[in-house]
């Protein structure tokens, strides 16, 4: 049986926790603090670490750090729910697997344990310059069983079992259509998940002559009907009419103006893909700061809908000791935010709003 160590300063959080993982068939072990947590994994094995990051004395970072030597076969999931950019880049370097935002649901928790559990045998993390063909021949070679999801406009997911294609789904469409739907995106980030059960099998046939099949009709097809737009202005593609997408540069125009502007992206909040860039950072990451706010964004919204449902979510700021960083809903497109970073001056935040508004009103975006 998987064994788990909850490490949390908040008795009734880790209480509830560890009740709930037992009764899922978990041998679960708790810890209140860093230094219960270093003594447990010293004494035992644990497959699983799931700690806290803000606690007193030593922080769910530096007990990440400790476990890559104290235990190097535990793998580890944070929880928090006030986890900053950096503190979500620092998770994933010290071996993370997963970052969970509290608060956050059972299942939620028990998907990012699979996972977590599923990395026993491999390893995990970010590698650039891949393509989805490569992974996707690198995953039927090695005949593994998982799920591929493919974040950018719209997330598609292809799913393998013992290296064959089974199933793969994009927006509305399922099968072969919507493979070659994914496999025509030109961008977009690519993360894998435990193949989900009783995955339906709406693929068959040869691995090769399936994608080699795909790869000709698209460029057969020259790439019509790419469900992935570069360029802001024009509308998406499929059934019905769909808003044509913000177009970034009418809102880095006026932002770059201003005294104190730093950085600003289009971010897909279902994803946290950043899907537009102005191309600067002011020495940020702005993939990684996205990727933890959208998550921010997409609670708060779902927080607001339901307590005041005839409002909505204007927008968020984060006040640090030096920036600013606004999370600017957009009325066009709920499931987008415009992600600005200001230096922290007096009277920025609102000269930004100003010119937001002003880029709104006058380009209808």
């Amino acid at each position: 049986m998987t064994s788990v160590l909850i490490v949390d300063d908040d008795v009734a959080f880790r209480t509830t926790i560890g009740r709930d993982l037992a009764e899922q068939g978990f041998v679960v072990s708790l810890a209140q603090n860093a230094a219960e947590a270093i003594d447990a994994l010293a004494a035992d094995d644990f497959d699983i670490l799931l700690t806290d990051l803000r606690m007193p004395g030593a922080d769910g970072i530096d007990l990440l750090d400790r476990v890559r030597t104290l235990s190097p076969r535990t793998r580890a999931i944070l929880m928090s729910g006030f986890a900053s950019a950096r503190d979500y880049q620092r998770a994933l370097e010290c071996g993370a697997v997963r970052v969970l935002c509290k608060p956050f649901t059972s299942a939620e928790l028990l998907l990012a344990i699979r996972q977590a559990v599923d990395c026993e045998t491999g390893f995990r993390g970010s590698i650039h310059g891949l393509s989805l063909v490569d992974l996707l021949q690198m995953f039927h070679f090695a005949r593994r069983s998982l799920a591929i999801v493919v974040d950018g406009w719209a997330p598609g997911h292809v799913f393998l079992e013992d290296g064959r294609i089974i199933h793969a789904v994009y927006q509305e469409q399922v099968g072969v259509p919507a493979l070659r739907a994914i496999l025509a995106m030109p961008a977009g980030s690519l993360r894998t998940m435990v193949l989900p059960p009783s995955t339906p099998h709406s693929i068959t046939g040869d691995f090769d002559a399936l994608l080699l099949d795909a790869l000709r009709a698209l460029d057969e097809d020259g790439r019509r009907g790419d469900p992935e737009l570069t360029d802001f202005d024009e509308p998406a593609t499929g059934p019905g009419p769909a808003p044509p997408r913000p177009r970034l540069e009418v809102y880095v125009e006026r932002l770059r103006k201003l005294d104190g502007y730093a950085a600003a992206c289009l971010v897909d909040s279902d994803s946290g893909v950043v899907v537009g860039s102005d191309g600067r950072g002011g020495g940020l990451d702005v993939h990684a700061a996205a990727a933890c706010f959208a998550e921010v964004f997409r609670l708060e919204r779902a927080v607001l809908a339901r307590l005041v449902p005839d409002d909505r979510l204007e927008d968020l700021v984060v006040t640090l000791d030096e920036q600013v960083h606004m999370l600017r809903a957009l009325a066009a497109q709920p499931a987008l935010f415009l992600y600005v970073v200001l230096d922290r001056r007096p009277g920025t935040l609102m000269l930004a709003r100003f010119a937001l508004a002003a880029a709104e009103a006058a380009h209808d975006v």
